[in-house]
């Protein structure tokens, strides 16, 4: 079950720590940007990531002309220019010639039909350098090169792939919030871009309401008509061209009340193992927060991990990965693992559980921060990690709040942030012989 999936993120959690040297520095991910993460992890990551841009080339920007004002006469003059031939053709935004106190309404038209946004008017530089992008004929011919069904659409790059644009960035102009069909620049992520500075020209439409996107994107309109084109539209699907007009009035919707923040939820250690009475299945995302520390990170710990083939011991970390170990103790202790199915398993790399569905995305409900030694996540044979996961805003590699891996093999370098929870200290060969059929009986943990 899911096997492909899992055979997917074999890459990032395995392969990747080979491999990774010979990876760009900057894979795409989504609107973030480009992360450390490997474009194999990136393109492999089981929850939805940031839209993104990969940095663009800053060289000689200075010697390349600003965008040019519109012409007056409707000509569009970039339309003519082969798209390609648009990418990195500028070095710096337009000089501003949209009115103020003017609302703006943009129709993109697709393969798929209209597509119709107004504009912020307290976005003035982001909607001046779309306006004029537009209006000088862009866009015309541009495709949607991402589409996250569910997520995000993603077009405006004149390459193509994720990696394009006209030359320059923009300020960042962070004032509005992701409700569906919030209209907003992509941008390369926080590492590299700590001001949040927008692209030039990629943008993204939110297919749903992505709230964790609030505060780190810059959200220059809101589509007003044609969201049931923005669900059709499929990778590679044209923007025939954007046509800018002013409005006489807003169209904008009522805003709603805000959406309550949810209150932290974090697993707490209970008496009578409650969660093995739960069918594994119910078990995703019961939590929202890790757990308060409880153990003694000084203190020497045992998991026994019994299974329908026999026992797997593991010595925990507490020294190195405290946190790490303490939620997998506390988790233990609540029964989370009794009866968990295995997810997948490869003697060949690594047998993994502690996910409730059986796919990548399916865990506790949160994410961990990687923790490891000072000599960084060295994986060897035997080696039990959390599994990783993706921050949904960031790209950047965290760790699954309940997933965890048991290693059957050796890696020298590894440049993926694991959390290494521990090491077998008996029973590798009973869990190489686990499969998909093979559940978890129960994880009992032992030490002070």
């Amino acid at each position: 079950m899911n096997k492909q999936l899992y055979l997917l993120v074999v890459v990032l959690a395995l392969v990747v720590l080979t491999a990774a040297a010979c990876v760009p520095a900057t894979a795409p991910v989504a609107p973030a940007a480009a992360t450390s993460a490997p474009a194999t992890a990136a393109t492999a990551a089981p929850a939805a990531a940031a839209p993104t841009t990969k940095a663009a080339t800053t060289a000689g920007a200075a010697a390349r002309p600003a965008v040019p004002a519109p012409p007056t006469d409707g000509s569009r003059p970039l339309a003519k220019v082969p798209t390609a031939e648009r990418n990195e053709r500028f070095g710096a935004a337009a000089p501003a010639s949209i009115k103020p106190n003017t609302i703006y309404q943009a129709t993109i038209v697709t393969d798929k039909g209209n597509i119709v946004a107004e504009l912020y008017p307290d976005a003035p530089q982001g909607v001046n350098n779309f306006v004029t992008l537009a209006n000088n004929g862009f866009y015309d011919g541009l495709t949607f090169h991402r589409v996250e069904p569910g997520f995000v659409i993603q077009g405006g790059d004149p390459k193509g792939d994720g990696t394009g644009g006209p030359g320059y960035t923009i300020p960042a102009e962070i004032n509005h919030k992701h409700g569906r069909g919030a209209l907003a620049w992509a941008r390369t992520g926080d590492q590299v871009n700590p001001t949040k500075a927008s692209s030039g020209s990629q943008f993204y439409i939110t297919q749903q309401e992505t709230p964790f996107l609030d505060g780190q994107y810059s959200v220059f309109g809101q589509v007003i008509t044609g969201m049931e084109i923005v669900d059709k539209i499929a990778v590679g699907d044209k923007i025939q061209r954007i046509d800018i007009k002013e409005a006489a009035a807003s169209q904008l919707p009522t805003p709603l009340p805000p959406t309550p923040t949810p209150q932290p939820k974090a697993p707490k250690s209970e008496e009578g193992r409650p969660l093995a009475k739960v069918p594994a299945a119910q078990r995703e995302a019961l939590f929202n927060t890790p757990p308060t520390m409880t153990i003694n990170p000084a203190g020497a710990y045992t998991a026994t991990i019994k299974t329908s083939k026999g026992d797997v011991v593991i010595a925990l970390d507490s020294k190195t990965a405290p946190k790490t170990v303490n939620n997998f103790v506390t988790l233990a202790e609540l029964g989370f693992y009794d009866n968990m199915p295995v997810a997948f398993t490869d003697p060949a790399l690594y047998v993994v559980s502690g996910s409730p569905a059986m796919r990548p995305d399916s865990d506790a409900g949160y994410a961990l921060e990687p923790e490891f030694g000072a000599d960084g996540p060295k994986v060897i044979t035997g080696t039990v990690a959390m599994y990783p996961s993706f921050d949904p805003m960031t790209g950047d590699v965290m760790a699954s709040g309940s997933q965890f891996f048991i290693s059957f093999t050796e890696v020298q370098e590894n440049e993926t942030p694991l959390s290494l929870l521990g090491k077998v200290i008996s029973g590798l060969d009973i869990a190489a012989k686990l499969t998909v059929s093979d559940t978890l009986t129960s994880v009992t943990v032992a030490g002070k």
